[in-house]
């Protein structure tokens, strides 16, 4: 009890130590003289759910009309993250939320989850190689930096921390009802039987197992991922268990017991066909394999037709499921593109894979999620490896499994590093728990011989109770000396950058945004005619835009076709959209309270119209967009018109290269990188708004460059600027190109603000606002940060 009691107070410490970092360090950056603000883009939406929630608690709106004009959003089911929020908000309002009581409660639910992730990491660690295991793994994941830290902090108010608290939770319950079944040599015996001394703890574990799985199912639509681990892991460990003669009827019943409790749970509110299916598949399959097993042994089969028959049966079943449904058949495949993303997904700074997280490889995204644990955690996979294949224990194979699944996801898109700091938790620490071992140190009664003990095994008892008395373990000393050599080698290293994350607070929204918001909100029209509509409940399931564009095809040219087709929500006229970048639509809407043509859930048809409407070369194409879209208002930053215009160009189908490139100059017998602008750069609107304020530029000269292109000593191509020309004019630089009968020449620029060639004046689009924040570009050059625009048809 004793114990108990002091491992009690350190694994407290350790929660107080990871919600003190992960609230004190960004305190400044979200209680702001702006406003409350929160940390990330997605947080804004979640936030705007919970709006919904508190003023209607407990429904939950159908459907999300500020979400995206036109067509508005189903607000679906997946929202078990929001719904508990609410709830507490709910409970510590007295039914009468506020909304500076929403945000304060807000902001503070993430940094309290992720802190609360240290307990079942500490029992998982703790479970599967004793106490100090799980001591080592609970203090590292609370200090951790990088994507679990970063989405755990004070106003990360976004479901990704809830997964890995609930994911970690679920394992944590399914290892110890496999070790206890194994333990206890559960078979269905002790069920026909009654033997509920056998039976017990393994149901408990089982059951909750479950009710965490479907509380994740219930928090991120991509809840399938664990799914297929659990699935895999029982597959494998079915197969470990024949071919050493094993009986498997614990494995089938904890199966059944995990699976049968998330079907009735998640059932009633799936989003679509793929997830209860999948579900339904391995509550029936995995009992299936158990009875092959049991079919096998009883008729003294050689094990190695076991894997034989189940690679068969896998065969036909997926070639059945093809015949069946090829469509559901290819959203299956297409829930595997999650390991390897392609194409415009990797714009999304989240999604770019671990190793290459701009096309070329670096070990810093990792180094910066992981520091030295990185080399722990591989260490301690390897040593599982190495375990499981010897022994092919139930529990231990599970973490194996999870981890490698995980890991895979993690080199294919570096956000499910969120998911592999659990992991790489208890990898470190079981690690470092073998290690102290192998030196001398046996762990304590209650770790060493408890197992011996469930087994009722009196000899493995009194030998471990020998090695006990025969370790150093009577050597306090020489123990803590270990302890502090872990803590330097694998703990400290990771302090300073957790700090560093946890002040960076990234994607937080700037001044300038919360006063360009604040004077869209206040300053312009309401667009459903009533402030209140905000958070009106809608109880009717109006289809979204994007999926009536997919099942109903618009053959007449109408472009109103789809807002006045049967069914769909009845905005009224005098709704309209705010045009701006998609990264900014989640703001839009939470803190503008208005309707964004496009936001971070990436509808493609949006985002692609969005990103076509500022690289457009002439006005007549943007207001066929800004028509169709039916926008009233254009929001653009300098990141937009800068720093993020080579995604805008990507997701307009062009590339970057068609606006600016990086030439090479020769100075000093070195190669120096130059960045230029092509006539397509200044005349696209994004910049003709932003960098000239839709104003006309004649610029006093143009620029020629000639240039060759050359091949580095390490393969790559690149350009060499070999002279420059000044022209008068824009005509004459022209006239001299075309005169040109060989060599490469393009008219450029070296300034975003300075253009190569004459702009014209934007006819139909007035600016109204800009922020009272100034950006300073050069010596010469200070912008607003934020200009907003008024299209006046």
């Amino acid at each position: 009890m004793r114990s108990r009691v002091i491992i009690g107070l350190v694994v407290a410490a350790f929660f107080a130590f990871a919600l003190w970092l992960r609230v004190y360090f960004p305190f400044e950056r979200i209680f702001t003289p702006a406003g409350i603000k929160y940390a990330g883009v997605d947080a804004y939406y979640h936030m705007y759910v919970v709006d919904n929630l508190v003023h209607n608690f407990p429904r939950l709106t159908s459907f999300l009309p500020y979400m995206i004009f036109p067509g508005g959003e189903g607000a679906g089911v997946i929202h078990f993250f929001d719904w508990l929020l609410a709830a507490i908000i709910w409970i510590v309002s007295l039914g009468n939320p506020t909304a500076q009581l929403i945000d304060v409660i807000g902001v503070w639910y993430p940094a309290v989850l992720g802190a609360l992730t240290v307990i079942p990491v500490y029992f998982i660690g703790s479970a599967l190689a004793g106490r100090r295991a799980g001591i080592i793994a609970a203090a590292l994941i609370a200090i951790l930096p990088g994507e679990f830290l970063g989405r755990s902090i004070l106003g990360s108010t976004d479901h990704h921390v809830a997964e890995s608290l609930f994911t970690a939770t679920a394992m944590l319950f399914l290892i110890l009802a496999l070790k206890t079944a194994r333990e206890r040599a559960l078979t269905y015996r002790h069920f026909i039987g009654g033997n509920w001394a056998v039976i017990v703890r393994p149901l408990i574990f089982s059951l909750l197992a479950g009710v965490f799985l479907s509380i994740y199912l219930l928090t991120f639509i991509g809840a399938l991922l664990f799914v297929f681990i659990i699935f895999l892991y029982f597959v494998i460990q079915f197969l470990l268990d024949h071919l050493r003669r094993r009986q498997t009827d614990y494995l089938a019943l904890v199966s059944v017991i995990l699976f049968a409790v998330t079907v009735i749970m998640f059932l009633p509110t799936a989003p679509d066909r793929l997830s209860p299916i999948s579900l339904v598949i391995a509550l029936l399959v995995l009992p299936a394999l158990n009875g092959i097993s049991r079919l096998m042994a009883q008729r003294r089969m050689k094990p190695i037709f076991y894997p034989l028959t189940i690679a068969g049966g896998g065969i036909a079943g997926l070639l059945l499921f093809y015949l069946i449904s090829p469509s559901l058949f290819g959203a299956v495949l297409d829930a595997f593109s999650i390991f390897r993303p392609t194409g415009t997904s990797l714009t999304t700074l989240e999604m770019q894979p671990l190793f290459f997280p701009a096309g070329n490889f670096s070990f810093l995204v990792a180094w910066g999620n992981f520091t030295v644990s990185l080399f722990a955690g591989v260490g301690g996979l390897i040593l599982l490896l190495y375990q499981v294949i010897r022994r092919g224990e139930a529990d231990k194979n599970l973490l194996l499994v999870w981890s490698l699944v995980i890991l895979a996801a993690t080199l294919g898109q570096r956000r499910f590093a969120y998911y592999f700091a659990v992991n790489i938790a208890v990898l470190t620490g079981y690690v470092c728990a073998w290690v102290i071992e192998k030196m001398g140190f046996e762990q304590s009664r209650a770790a060493v011989g408890g197992a011996a003990q469930a087994r009722g095994d009196v000899r493995a008892r009194r030998a471990a109770q020998l090695r006990r008395t025969s370790s150093n373990a009577a050597s306090p000393i020489v123990l803590g000396f270990v302890l502090l050599i872990i803590f330097v080698v694998v703990h400290l290293p990771n302090i300073a950058p957790a700090i560093a994350t946890a002040k960076e607070a990234r994607f937080v929204p700037s001044d300038a945004w919360m006063e360009s918001l604040a004077w869209l909100r206040d300053d312009t029209p309401e667009p459903l005619g009533d402030p209140n509509a905000y958070y009106r409940l809608e109880t009717a399931n109006y289809p979204s835009l994007s999926s009536l564009m997919q099942s109903v095809p618009n053959i007449t040219g109408d472009p109103d076709f789809y807002s006045r087709f049967p069914g769909s929500y009845p905005y009224p006229a005098s709704a309209y959209g705010v045009l701006s970048w998609w990264d900014y639509g989640y703001w839009i809407t939470r803190i503008g309270h208005r309707i964004p043509n496009a936001n971070p859930s990436q509808d493609p048809r949006a985002l692609r119209q969005v990103a076509a409407f500022f690289t457009s070369q002439n006005e007549t194409l943007a207001n066929e967009i800004a028509a169709d879209l039916k926008t009233k208002y254009v929001v653009i930053d300098s990141e937009t018109a800068l720093g993020k215009f080579w995604a805008v160009a990507l997701w307009a189908g062009k590339e970057q290269r068609e606006f600016f490139d990086v030439y090479y100059v020769l100075q000093d017998n070195q190669l120096r990188p130059a960045q230029v602008f092509y006539p397509e750069y200044y005349r696209s609107l994004a910049v003709r708004l932003y960098n000239f304020d839709g104003q006309a530029f004649t610029p006093q000269q143009t620029n020629v460059i000639s240039f060759e292109n050359r091949t580095a000593n390490d393969g790559r191509p690149f350009k060499l600027i070999t002279s420059l020309q000044q022209f008068g004019t824009f005509e004459e630089a022209e006239a001299f190109i075309s005169a040109q009968e060989s060599g490469n020449f393009k008219i450029i620029s070296t300034d975003p603000f300075v253009s190569a060639v004459p702009v014209e004046e934007v006819q139909q689009y007035r600016r109204v606002f800009s922020s009272s924040q100034i950006l300073t570009i050069s010596q010469a050059t200070r912008v607003p940060e934020i200009k907003i625009f008024e299209y006046v048809k």
